[in-house]
C-alpha cells in the first residue's frame, strides 16, 4: 500500500519550497439507463482527497443536472481510505455506491470478493476507443502476469474502471536536446547537462513507495522484475541488480544531492526552477507543476516521452490508474453503474479533462486540439500503447514495497551496494510470500 496520495500536496509543496471475484468486459460506452422506478436520489462515493478526485467533483453538478441524482463525494486522505473501504467491504456495508480505488488496491479487494462485477451484472464491454492494459487492470483475476495462488481458476471479471489514466514517463529539457531514445542516452545526456545547480538527472529516492514507484520502470526496462511468472523472487538476478546499479551508481553521479530524501514534489520542483535537465514523472506533477506558470519557469521548455528502452529492448511505464468500483453491500447497483457509463461517454470525458482529468480515450489523447494545453497527452497515449506495467497482483504487496523500497533507498543513499540491497530484498520478501502460501 501506498504510503502517501500520489498527487495530494504536490502543488502546494512545489509553491512552498520554490475480497468477491473478475474477464476483461469493460467500458461500456454508452448512454445510462434512467428512468427506473426506484431511481435513487442520491448516490455516494467515497474518494481519495487531492488532485485525483478533484476534476470528478467538478463535474458531478452537470451529472444531476442531466439526472436529478446528486453524487454526494466523501473524501478521505490516502491511507485512510483504503482503511475505511476495508473496515466497509469486510462488513459488507452499503455506507457507499461507488469507491475510489488505487490500482494495486485491486489484489486486496478482489480476494476478498469486495466489489460487484461490472460486466455480468451490469452488461459493460470493450471499447476499441479504451487501451486493453485499462481493462485488464480493474479486472481480476489478472488476466495476465502471475496469479495468487488462492485465485488460480476463478472466474475472470471486470470490477474497476480507470478514471485516472496514470502512467509513469519521462520528461527532459527539449530545449537543450533531443529525447533520449534508451537509458544509455539518459545517461550520456546527464553527464553532458550536470553543471552546478543543474542536476543531470534527479532520483526519487525517498523510502518505501517513492523509490519503488522511481525504479521499477528502470528495472523492468532492463529485464530484472520482483517476481517471474511463477512468483519465483527475481530482485537478486543479474538483470535486476544491473538495473538497480544503474539507478543508484550511474545516475547517482549527476543526480541532486539528498536524493535519499527527494520525493515526487520535490523532482518536479527542480525541474519547475530550471535546476534539473531530465527524470521520470505522472501526468499530476505535469499539470500541476511543472506547465503551471504560477510554479514554473520553464513551461514549454519541458517534453513528455514513454520510459525509454533498456538492456531488454523495451521502455516499460508503470500504470496508477485510480479505478472507480462497486461495492458489494451498495443496494444501488444499477444506478451507480450508470454514473460510471455516463463518465466514459467521449463528450463527458471530455469535459472532464476541461477540469483537469486525465483520460483513458485514445480519441482524446490523440486529439491534436488539446495537445498545447496538454502536451503530455501524445505521450501517454504512446505510454498505454507500450503496454504499461502494473505492480505485482498480489495482496501482500504492502510487505513487498516496503521491502523493496526501504533496500533501494539505502542503495540511492549509498548505506548498501546495490547487490546487497537487492539480496536483502529479495530474502525478506521470499519469507513474506512463502508465509502466505505463494511459491517459495
Amino acid at each position: 500500500m501506498q504510503r502517501i496520495t500520489r498527487r495530494e500536496f504536490v502543488k502546494r509543496t512545489a509553491v512552498t519550497s520554490a475480497a468477491f471475484t473478475s474477464l476483461p468486459a469493460i467500458l461500456a460506452a454508452c448512454g445510462t439507463s434512467t428512468g427506473t422506478s426506484n431511481k435513487p436520489s442520491k448516490l455516494v462515493i467515497a474518494a481519495v482527497k487531492g488532485n485525483e478526485d478533484a476534476p470528478l467533483k467538478k463535474v458531478v453538478g452537470k451529472y444531476k443536472s442531466e439526472t436529478g441524482i446528486t453524487m454526494e463525494v466523501v473524501e478521505f486522505p490516502y491511507d485512510q481510505l483504503f482503511e475505511k473501504l476495508v473496515t466497509t467491504f469486510q462488513a459488507n456495508g452499503s455506507s457507499y455506491d461507488l469507491c475510489m480505488m488505487d490500482d494495486p488496491w485491486m489484489p486486496k479487494f478482489g480476494t476478498m470478493g469486495a466489489l460487484q462485477p461490472l460486466d455480468s451484472n451490469f452488461g459493460f464491454t470493450r471499447d476499441s476507443d479504451i487501451p486493453t492494459v485499462v481493462y485488464d487492470v480493474g479486472t481480476w483475476p489478472p488476466p495476465h502476469g502471475p496469479v495468487p495462488p488462492t485465485e488460480q481458476g476463478k472466474t475472470q471479471h471486470l470490477y474497476g474502471i480507470t478514471i485516472v489514466g496514470n502512467v509513469e514517463m519521462f520528461m527532459y529539457r527539449k530545449d537543450k536536446s533531443d529525447a533520449p531514445k534508451s537509458w544509455d542516452d539518459v545517461l550520456s545526456n546527464a553527464a553532458k547537462y550536470n553543471a552546478a545547480n543543474f542536476y543531470g538527472y534527479v532520483i526519487r529516492g525517498k523510502a518505501t513507495n517513492p523509490v519503488s514507484s522511481d525504479s521499477l520502470p528502470i528495472l523492468w526496462s532492463f529485464g530484472g522484475n520482483i517476481f517471474d511468472d511463477n512468483w519465483k523472487v527475481q530482485l537478486d538476478t543479474p538483470a535486476s541488480i544491473d538495473a538497480v546499479t544503474f539507478l543508484t551508481r550511474s545516475l547517482k553521479k549527476y543526480a541532486e544531492p539528498g536524493a535519499e530524501n527527494t520525493d515526487a514534489a520535490d523532482r518536479s520542483r527542480l525541474m519547475a526552477i530550471g535546476q534539473a535537465y531530465q527524470s521520470t514523472v505522472w501526468p499530476g506533477e505535469i499539470t500541476d507543476i511543472v506547465e503551471d506558470p504560477s510554479v514554473s519557469q520553464v513551461k514549454g521548455k519541458v517534453a513528455y516521452i514513454p520510459i525509454p528502452q533498456g538492456k531488454s529492448g523495451k521502455g516499460l511505464g508503470m500504470m496508477g490508474n485510480w479505478l472507480l468500483g462497486i461495492p458489494k453491500g451498495s443496494k444501488n447497483g444499477s444506478a451507480a453503474a450508470d454514473f460510471i457509463k455516463w463518465m466514459l461517454k467521449t463528450d463527458n470525458m471530455r469535459n472532464y479533462v476541461a477540469n483537469g482529468g486525465i483520460p483513458i480515450r485514445k480519441s482524446i489523447l490523440n486529439d491534436s486540439s488539446l495537445a498545447s494545453a496538454n502536451p503530455y497527452f501524445q505521450a501517454l497515449a504512446q505510454s498505454f500503447d507500450a503496454v504499461p506495467n502494473w505492480r505485482p497482483r498480489t495482496d501482500q504487496w504492502n510487505a513487498v514495497e516496503t521491502s523493496y523500497g526501504t533496500a533501494m533507498n539505502a542503495a540511492v543513499a549509498g548505506q548498501m551496494s546495490p547487490q546487497a540491497a537487492m539480496q536483502k530484498a529479495a530474502g525478506e520478501i521470499r519469507t513474506t510470500m512463502k508465509a502466505a502460501n505463494y511459491p517459495s
